[in-house]
């Protein structure tokens, strides 16, 4: 019988990792609402971002919480060894969601050689994202 291989070639690259996560938004208006959740949890330019959405922001604050925590099951890890604000979702010139990665998730991320893939999104109540973590070229 021939064993399933656990990683997937891609191009020159192996998916070594996939996370998933769903946030109910809810929750995550109660949260933001203290400002110490606010700090520990979001960067400083996430929590900028998260302002200048408005109405909007438990929507992207749901959306960035489900990232952070679909990258700590992509590594495999969960949130061992790093803080959730240590990962920073950031958005390029189109808007496309990626990750920025600093102090101890930075490491990890450098102990697998891995970098990643980020797609985010939500409904009315529900936020999610996926974390794919591939080997670099």
């Amino acid at each position: 019988m021939r064993r399933a291989c656990a990683a997937r070639v891609w191009g020159k690259r192996m998916i070594i990792g996939i996370g998933f996560d769903l946030v109910e938004i809810s929750r995550i208006e109660r949260l933001i609402e203290d400002a110490r959740f606010l700090s520990k949890v979001y960067t400083q330019s996430e929590r900028e971002y998260i302002k200048k959405q408005g109405k909007s922001g438990a929507q992207s604050a749901a959306a960035m919480f489900a990232a952070k925590e679909a990258f700590s099951k992509a590594l495999g890890t969960g949130f061992r060894g790093f803080s959730p604000g240590s990962v920073s979702v950031e958005h390029d010139e189109y808007g496309a969601p990626y990750l920025s990665l600093s102090d101890e998730a930075e490491k990890a991320a450098e102990k697998l050689q891995a970098e990643f893939l980020l797609t985010i999104t939500h409904t009315d109540t529900t936020a999610g994202a996926v974390v794919i973590a591939q080997t670099k070229e």
